[in-house]
C-alpha cells in the first residue's frame, strides 16, 4: 500500500509551522510503525488495545528528537479524557483505536465526547489492523467515521478506507466541527433527524430506539395509561403523523407505535382501534349523516380543542416531533394553520375522505355526535 494512503493529513493550507511539525510527526510515525510490522509482523497478532496505546506512544516519542518536537510534551492519557494521547502546546490529539480482525472498521468513541479535552482541537486518528499482516493508518478523526451505532451509548463506527466525502457528517449535511460544540441534546435530536429522514426516504418503517434522556428506562404498556393521559398521546398523534389520513391502509399505524416506543417507552400492540374503533361517524351535530365517515374524522372533531390547543400553546415535547416528522411546508409561527393546510391537503388526496369538507368542519367546531 502507498504511503498516502496510510497516511492523510488536514488540510494545512493557511496554517503554522506548528501544524507542519505535527503532521510531519504523525506522517513520519506511521511510516516508521509500518516499517517495523514488517520486519516482526508475528509480534502483533496478541497485542491488546492497551498495548497498541503503549506502541503508538513510544513510536511517537522515537521519531519525536528528529523533527525537533519535544518528546515530553507527548502524553497518554488513555481513559480518562477523549483523545488517547495528547500533543500538549499544539492543539493537537491522537485517538488509537484497533482490531484484531483483518478489516479497517471498528466501534468508536461516543458521540457526545463528554470527556474531551478542550484545548484539543484537531484529532487523528491511529488506526491498527492486527489480523493478517499488521499495518497501521492515520487521518483526521471525522474523515474515517461512517456511521453511527449504539451500545449503551451512541458510538461513531470507524472505516478507515472511507472515502473524504461519505463520512457520517456529509451524510447529516452538517461538519464535524459545528455537530462536536452542540450540547447532548442538540447532537441526539441532529442524529434522530437524519435516521427519521432516511428511513422515509428508503420507504421503511423504523425510528432509532435510542432518545438520549428523555426515554423512560422501563417499557409500559400504552393501554394501561389513564385515559386523559391517552386523550393528550391521540392528539399529538392526530397532529404528527399524516399516515392517519392518507390511503395507504397497510401502513397507517406503524410511524404512531414506533413513535410511542422511542418517545413514550410504551408499547402498544392495537394501535388501530384507537383511531378505528367504534363505528364511523353518523351524526355532526346532532344531525344524521346521509353518507357516514370513516372513524378518523370522529377523533378529528373530539379532540379538536385539545389540538388547536396544543399547537397554539407548543411545548418542546410537539415542537421537537414535528421536527422530526411533519414532510410538509409549515410556518413557525402559524403551527396551527400550517397543520389545518396538512389536514385539507391530505384528505383531498384520500378518495375514502375527499368528499368530507374537514376545515370547515373544524374551523365550524362541529361535534361528532
Amino acid at each position: 500500500m502507498e504511503q498516502h494512503q496510510r497516511f492523510v493529513t488536514f488540510n494545512l493550507d493557511g496554517f503554522n509551522h506548528v501544524d507542519q511539525m505535527v503532521n510531519t510527526l504523525l506522517g513520519e510515525t506511521i511510516t516508521y510503525m509500518n516499517k517495523i510490522a514488517c520486519i516482526t509482523p508475528e509480534r502483533y497478532s496478541k497485542m491488546s488495545g492497551g498495548d497498541v496505546e503503549i506502541l503508538s506512544l513510544q513510536s511517537l516519542k522515537e521519531i519525536a528528537p528528529s523533527i525537533n518536537f519535544p518528546k515530553e510534551r507527548i502524553e497518554l492519557i488513555s481513559g480518562h479524557v477523549f483523545p488517547d494521547i495528547l500533543l500538549h502546546e499544539t492543539s493537537y490529539g491522537v485517538e488509537i483505536k484497533s482490531t484484531q480482525k483483518d478489516a479497517w472498521t471498528s466501534t468508536g468513541s461516543s458521540i457526545v465526547e463528554s470527556t474531551r479535552d478542550k484545548k484539543t482541537d484537531r484529532i487523528y486518528m491511529l488506526f491498527a489492523k492486527l489480523g493478517g499482516h499488521p499495518e497501521f493508518r492515520c487521518k483526521p478523526y471525522q474523515l474515517c467515521l461512517s456511521n453511527i451505532a449504539v451500545t449503551h451509548s451512541p458510538r461513531y463506527l470507524i472505516d478507515m478506507n472511507l472515502s473524504s466525502n461519505n463520512n457520517i457528517f456529509a451524510k447529516m449535511n452538517t461538519d464535524y466541527e459545528i455537530f462536536r460544540q452542540l450540547d447532548e441534546g442538540k447532537k441526539i435530536s441532529c442524529v434522530r433527524q437524519y435516521y427519521i429522514k432516511k428511513a422515509k426516504e428508503e420507504k421503511k418503517y423504523e425510528m432509532p430506539w435510542w432518545m438520549g434522556e428523555t426515554t423512560n428506562v422501563n417499557l409500559s404498556f400504552y393501554n394501561d395509561l389513564q385515559a386523559s393521559e391517552k386523550n393528550i398521546l391521540q392528539a399529538k398523534a392526530c397532529i404528527l403523523f399524516r399516515s392517519l389520513y392518507q390511503k395507504d391502509t397497510k401502513n397507517r399505524y406503524k410511524p404512531i407505535s414506533l413513535w410511542l416506543c422511542n418517545y413514550y417507552s410504551l408499547l402498544c400492540p392495537n394501535m388501530r382501534d384507537d383511531f378505528s374503533a367504534g363505528g364511523k361517524c353518523t351524526h355532526i351535530n346532532g344531525e344524521k349523516l346521509e353518507e357516514a365517515y370513516p372513524h378518523i374524522v370522529f377523533e378529528l372533531l373530539q379532540n379538536h380543542q385539545l389540538i388547536k390547543d396544543i399547537l397554539s400553546n407548543p411545548d418542546e415535547d410537539i415542537l421537537n416531533g414535528i421536527k422530526d416528522f411533519w414532510d410538509f411546508p409549515y410556518k413557525e409561527s402559524n403551527l396551527y394553520g400550517s397543520w389545518l393546510k396538512m389536514i385539507e391537503s391530505t384528505f383531498h388526496e384520500n378518495p375514502q375522505l375527499s368528499f368530507i369538507p374537514i376545515c370547515d368542519l373544524l374551523s365550524a367546531g362541529a361535534k361528532p355526535y
